[in-house]
């Protein structure tokens, strides 16, 4: 490792140790701690229990292991839930060294710093950023031909949070395509599952129902972003929103489809492939909350420097601006939950990383081409 490298990547993991320790985080951590009480109450029917605003807890099975690892009542529960994101932003710059081997040093040292890891990571509380790194490991060890151990860690992904199953399809034609084998491609499928359920036991058999429904179920906040926030501003009925709630939700299902589809048959590689997936989510979703801006942060590392660093700064300024209202410019405890959502100049720099995603989109349109490795600046 080079030494700027490893100095940006000491800086940034101090700026979120810090963080972690001084701060509460975002309202998030207040409602981890909620589940985490119902989880020590009696695991599984935390699915079925009242959150801190009455929202039930709605992550896979195997969290609830975890919750119960770190315990809700120590004084330092804020830290131990962050500590995992600020480990794995680590673990994923590692292994993009591996993954990318001609990526250049000032792109990975602006992966090291980018804004949107060193406040998701080390401020928000979520677990986003360890799914991230379980699916970064997961393109790395299909690109070194480790099936099982590709497949294990790409259940493990889904373990954290159930937003790779949108990635679900691309990952098995790009393995079915690029190894001439539907077996494969199967077995990938066999092995995750297997993973999955190992790791929820005994919560998803238990209680299955509830569990499917709380984890299949969630839809995200609608009108503070993107689409849904143009319409709010323009007044729509209800009934509109309604109705282009729904049209989004089956517009993102047909269009990752169609996007595995025809970038495998184009024999387009992975890492592009889950950038320009994640980057039509957010272009057509209804809701998108700040932690999910985590999500592309290492795939968009493939379009080079300039198009990195602007979703690395719009996106960036974004949650900086969201996580300073809410928290009245403490940042100590920020409360997303209080009207209004956002300032004014947060709404702009929400509305400006929307369109730089849909700029993105076009550009990753623009340069798919026959798989030959990943291209870096």
């Amino acid at each position: 490792m080079k030494r700027p490298l490893l100095i940006a990547l000491g800086i940034a993991t101090l700026v979120k140790l810090v963080l972690a320790t001084v701060t509460i985080g975002t309202n998030d951590v207040a409602t981890w701690r909620v589940f985490a009480d119902n989880v020590m109450l009696c695991g599984e029917c935390a699915y079925q229990l009242p959150g801190r605003l009455g929202d039930s807890f709605n992550h896979p099975p195997f969290i609830i292991h975890f919750l119960k690892l770190i315990g809700p009542s120590t004084g330092w529960f804020p830290f131990w839930l962050r500590l995992p994101a600020i480990l794995a932003d680590i673990g994923t710059v590692l292994l993009v060294i591996r993954l990318m081997p001609q990526i250049s040093t000032r792109l990975l040292v602006l992966l090291a710093l980018n804004p949107v890891s060193i406040l998701v990571s080390g401020f928000h509380g979520n677990t986003d950023p360890v799914m991230i790194f379980f699916l970064v490991l997961t393109v790395y060890l299909l690109k070194a031909r480790r099936l099982k151990w590709a497949a294990a860690a790409f259940g493990m992904a889904i373990n954290i949070k159930i937003v790779p199953l949108l990635l679900v399809p691309a990952i098995l034609l790009y393995i079915w395509w690029s190894r001439k084998s539907l077996r494969s491609a199967v077995l990938f499928g066999c092995i995750a599952a297997v993973v999955v359920l190992a790791l929820s036991m005994p919560y998803i058999l238990r209680d299955p129902f509830p569990i499917i429904r709380a984890t299949l179920g969630y839809r995200g906040m609608y009108g503070q972003w993107g689409l849904s926030r143009i319409l709010i501003a323009f007044q729509t009925s209800i009934a509109g929103h309604a109705i282009a709630a729904r049209l989004t939700q089956t517009l993102i299902i047909v269009l990752t489809l169609a996007l595995a589809y025809y970038l495998n048959r184009r024999k387009v590689d992975l890492v592009y492939q889950i950038g320009l997936i994640f980057f039509a989510l957010f272009f057509l979703s209804s809701g998108v909350a700040v932690q999910y801006l985590s999500w592309p942060v290492p795939f968009i590392l493939a379009l080079g420097f300039w198009w990195s660093l602007a979703y690395y700064s719009s996106a960036g300024l974004y949650v900086f601006l969201s996580y300073n209202h809410w928290s009245h410019g403490q940042w100590y405890f920020a409360e997303s939950h209080t009207p209004p959502y956002s300032s004014l100049a947060g709404y702009i720099a929400g509305f400006v990383c929307w369109a730089i995603c849909g700029l993105i989109c076009v550009r990753y349109l623009q340069i798919v081409k026959p798989q030959k490795g990943t291209k870096s600046t």
